[in-house]
């Protein structure tokens, strides 16, 4: 195992585990997959602070703050990367990358880039956010990112518990405590690898491979369930477990 490994791991393993009960307004994020996932921090301008919602997130997570000698630097990372990706934005959409940010942080009311919802657009965009948000908090020291990222993974895995439980519960199917442990175990590795393999990939696009550990979670979640219960539990498995992955 590199190095690099060895070194987040013993900082997981430092960082207290966070309670398995998430506040539902912590469900929006960097990652958040919906529509309004970016907040303000994606907009841009001398009165917006492209930096507030890792401010934020460092906050939640008890992690170091961001010190005045990481602000300057992290500000012009984040223009350079609005920058390098604004043509072939405008070119490909209409409307400036700038202006499609700014209008996804503002209620629907008042988004004025576009007459109509276009869907290829929101997607862009909330790949662009996720991307500028991975390449700022790859930046920050690993007392910082480690805390931050387990955060957003226990938030991941309490998703995932829930929905899971409400699942079988909606069917009629009860688990015992020992299958609940055994349930618990396995969300809970997948949060710890989740955190290990969104840091190792910094600014690099991990969706492919939070998918298949979540598709590997899944299967392993099943066999610990009775033969009932796994066939509720599978049903509808096959669907894309990328969105799952955001917190």
């Amino acid at each position: 195992m590199k190095y690099a490994s060895w070194f987040l791991i013993i900082i997981l393993l430092t960082v207290p585990a966070f309670a398995a009960a998430v506040e539902e307004e912590d469900g929006a994020g960097f990652d958040d997959a919906s529509a309004e996932g970016t907040d303000d921090f994606a907009l841009t301008g001398p009165k917006i602070d492209p930096l507030l919602d890792i401010r934020n997130w460092l906050g939640r997570a008890g992690a170091p703050a961001l010190e005045k000698s990481q602000q300057d630097p992290l500000k012009k990372l984040y223009d350079r990367e609005v920058k390098s990706l604004a043509r072939h934005f405008e070119e490909r959409f209409g409307v400036s990358l700038q202006s499609a940010l700014a209008a996804q942080s503002r209620p629907s009311e008042h988004r004025g880039f576009s007459a109509k919802p276009n869907p290829e657009l929101t997607l862009e965009i909330q790949r662009i956010s996720n991307h500028l948000s991975d390449a700022l908090i790859s930046t920050l020291r690993m007392d910082q990112q480690v805390p931050l990222r387990k955060y957003q993974s226990e938030m991941v895995r309490a998703k995932r518990v829930e929905q899971t439980k409400q699942k079988l519960s909606e069917a009629g199917v009860s688990v015992s405590a020992q299958q609940q442990t055994q349930i618990d175990a396995l969300y809970a590795r997948e949060s710890y690898l989740r955190t290990l393999v969104v840091i190792e990939a910094g600014s690099e696009n991990y969706d492919m491979t939070l998918s298949a550990l979540s598709s590997q979670t899944t299967q392993k979640v099943a066999e610990v369930l009775d033969r009932s219960a796994r066939n509720v539990f599978s049903a509808g498995s096959s669907t894309s477990e990328a969105a799952k992955q955001k917190p």
